[in-house]
């Protein structure tokens, strides 16, 4: 960045005076590309020693979590955690073997194309979830069979998943692969298990540092129980 700066002040230096009266584009900032991972398999998105620690609990299958997404994210992103005062954590509730298969596909990439799959997936989640009646008899008797990876991938297939994870670059045959990670199913069934044990009964749900919140669904409610 700092070297981009120094060859645009090089071009512009002529007109400078033209300028004088337009004010500078806020710097973004970079907690709202720091994100990692925790021991638990979740992603976290923003300032690691924030203050406020905010845990949501949600199912790619759950219409209010994509509206939670859509309309109250970007706001909490922008007045918390870009401004480092609080860092949100992404946990799984599963609810059905759909979702499941997006929770694969939501860390296909590795963490830096995690939030951006996450925010795709839900974003077109009426589009794909809506194709769940072409799921054919042959993918579902691989769930009565308890071969979940051969059930993700023919619903993959089947619901048009493919072409949603390529709008994120992912090829299909990456998808496949992601489909297919041990470890990630793995820590995907450890937090829907663990949320359940702290109680989490519907999606979304909201622990802020630390505490299970009832009857939280917006920004305003959350900045409620912040500190």
């Amino acid at each position: 960045m700092a070297h981009m700066k120094k060859y645009l002040g090089v071009i512009f230096i002529g007109v400078a005076a033209l300028s004088t009266g337009l004010a500078a584009a806020p710097a973004p900032s970079k907690w709202l590309t720091t994100v990692t991972v925790t021991d638990k398999g979740a992603h976290v998105l923003g300032n690691p020693a924030a203050r406020n620690k905010v845990v949501e609990y949600l199912s790619y299958t759950c219409g209010h979590c994509a509206d939670f997404e859509m309309k109250e994210a970007p706001k909490f992103k922008t007045q918390f955690v870009a401004t480092g005062k609080a860092s949100l954590e992404i946990r799984n509730m599963v609810l059905n073997p759909v979702d499941l298969t997006a929770a694969m596909l939501a860390r296909c990439g590795g963490k830096a194309k995690f939030f951006g799959n996450h925010r795709h997936l839900l974003s077109t989640q009426a589009t794909w979830l809506g194709k769940t009646k072409n799921i054919s008899a042959a993918t579902q008797a691989k769930l009565k069979a308890q071969d979940y990876t051969g059930f993700m991938i023919g619903t993959f297939d089947e619901i048009g998943l493919g072409a949603i994870m390529q709008q994120r670059g992912i090829t299909q045959a990456q998808a496949k692969t992601c489909l297919a990670d041990k470890a990630a199913f793995k820590n995907i069934i450890g937090m829907t298990d663990a949320g359940s044990a702290l109680g989490v009964r519907g999606t979304p749900s909201f622990l802020v540092n630390g505490v299970l919140q009832d009857h939280v669904h917006n920004v305003a409610e959350l900045k409620a129980a912040m500190k």
